[in-house]
């Protein structure tokens, strides 16, 4: 018999990557659906040239589906597609009330449309977990031997260390550059308020001997032509190429029944509700997303109502004003992603560290502003040129101790996730922008107090926590390999089993997790 991993995102190819490594054979289910056809057209004709040779009318309609705005995050479209994230679907029917949590039921996972910022999780944010940095450290250096870094080895390495020695590198915009050579003229007095700072850490290609390197196009936050940006789907693709793994999408996985030695599997096909079928598997680890995950498993408990409470990081955007100008330009723009990296460490503003993504400059803040004005927005570069040369945005997020929670109520046929009280992220968001504030000298920028944007409970999709393990697990508690106390051969590897969710980004950490329940699993099956 195989083992099986239902899922495709990061913490399934984390897991499956584990499982190969140790000899097993490996089928993975998944619903694995793509983008509608013909969408990928322009970018597959994109990739085929350089950006010096693409026409301004291609990159146009490349940039053409991103619905900007000044005060509102929307929905980060992929490839000018919605199809990463699961909306009215039949298969899974949620429903938000207070919250905007997202899953996913695409081939990669929503690593479609993440922002590709990876960093671990220090020892001091995972105080209620039952397993510490030091059992995780082997895994976030063996996911990053697969995982493309691009990251520097500076100062943040001291509390959040790199677990990777030989990291590639892109190049920063002239204001990231600026803004943080001013960081380093008074690192001393920032670290003293707090503060820590470095360049970003991205899970891009940027090796030039590599095909998919950046090509600094600009198109980040729409979907790179190259592949530049991981995604889950590569992992598989390349299992794949290989013959390493069975793979099997379209689909479903409906529940999840243990007998002695074995696990049976039953599944629909996501085109065909009506064509059911079982799987017997020796083994399962499940890595569908902290809501999917979670609604697997009380589906297989045979649950007729069960609530369980979700942890989620705080997001939050603070567009900040920085005290000398760059040069700025959409031509010039390059890579658009998170460009520096800020800390605030310690119980400064709340209980724990707060993380923040700089982001520099780029053609999506121009459209915003475009549509409050009445000008292109070719004229309105022109015009406003010294003062967007000094707008930098931060994205932030807080830990699930200082943040809302989430509800999720499972019905058979129904799930609901139910926003908590905002106020406890908003007042620990209020005080940050007071600090950043105070400190506006030394960081070389200043908050927009009026444009702080604060989002709802489950905006960050850095959620989890519903089956958190556990050195004692209760009923619906996981031990130390994402099991259930009714299961020993179904193993949870995803953020469903996170008993917190810190503010430093949770993909690395997600899939250096499963990656370590998969090599603990392996280990077992042999």
């Amino acid at each position: 018999m195989a083992v099986v991993v239902i899922g495709s995102g990061p913490a399934g190819a984390a897991a499956a990557t584990a499982l190969c490594d140790a000899g097993l054979r490996v089928i993975v289910l998944d619903a694995g659906d793509t983008i509608e056809q013909g969408r990928m057209d322009l970018f597959e004709e994109l990739a085929r040239a350089e950006p010096r040779s693409w026409t301004p009318a291609s990159v146009a309609r490349a940039r053409g589906d991103f619905p900007a705005d000044v005060k509102h995050v929307p929905l980060k479209p992929a490839f000018g597609s919605l199809f990463p994230y699961v909306r009215d679907d039949p298969d899974l029917p949620i429903a938000c009330e207070g919250a905007d949590a997202l899953s996913s039921l695409a081939y990669g996972g929503l690593s479609n449309a993440w922002g590709a910022a990876i960093l671990p999780f220090r020892e001091s944010d995972i105080t209620s977990w039952p397993i510490s940095i030091d059992e995780l450290q082997p895994h976030y250096e063996a996911v990053q031997r697969f995982l493309p870094v691009a990251a520097e080895h500076d100062e943040l390495n001291d509390s959040l260390p790199l677990y990777t020695s030989n990291p590639g590198t892109l190049k920063r915009s002239r204001q990231a550059q600026a803004l943080l050579g001013h960081l380093r003229c008074h690192t001393q007095a920032l670290r003293a308020a707090g503060f820590a700072f470095g360049a970003s850490r991205l899970a891009v290609v940027s090796e030039p001997a590599d095909r998919r390197h950046c090509r600094q196009c600009g198109l980040c936050l729409y979907g790179c032509p190259y592949g530049s940006i991981y995604n889950g789907a590569h992992t598989f693709d390349a299992l794949r190429r290989a013959g390493r793994i069975d793979y099997r999408g379209g689909t479903y996985v409906d529940r999840l029944t243990e007998t002695d030695g074995s696990v049976t599997i039953d599944f629909h096909a996501r085109t065909r509700p009506t064509a059911t079928g079982q799987l017997i598997a020796s083994r399962v680890l499940v890595a569908c997303g902290a809501i999917s995950s979670t609604r697997l498993m009380l589906a297989s408990l045979r649950c007729s109502r069960r609530v369980r409470e979700m942890q989620d990081s705080q997001y939050f955007v603070i567009p900040m004003i920085t005290r000398h100008a760059a040069s700025v330009s959409v031509a010039g723009q390059g890579n658009t992603l998170a460009q520096l990296f800020v800390e605030l460490e310690g119980q400064r503003v709340c209980a724990h560290s707060v993380h923040l993504q700089v982001y520099g400059y780029n053609d999506i803040m121009l459209a915003a502003l475009a549509k409050r004005l009445p000008l292109s927005p070719a004229r309105l570069e022109r015009i406003l040129s010294p003062l967007i040369g000094r707008l930098v945005i931060i994205q932030g997020f807080l830990h699930s101790a200082d943040s809302p929670k989430l509800r999720l109520d499972y019905r058979p046929g129904q799930i609901r996730i139910v926003g908590e009280d905002e106020a406890i992220g908003a007042v620990h968001v209020k005080h940050l922008v007071r600090r950043l504030a105070a400190h506006s000298r030394l960081l070389g920028m200043a908050p927009v107090p009026r444009l702080v944007h604060l989002g709802r409970p489950g905006k960050s999709n850095h959620l989890g926590g519903a089956l958190p393990m556990r050195s004692q697990p209760g009923e619906m508690d996981t031990d130390l390999l994402g099991r259930l106390p009714a299961w020993d051969r179904v193993h949870i590897v995803d953020a469903a089993v996170f008993p917190s969710v810190p503010g430093t980004t949770v993909t690395l950490s997600v899939m250096a997790n499963a990656h370590r329940i998969a090599t603990a699993a392996a280990q077992i099956e042999r």
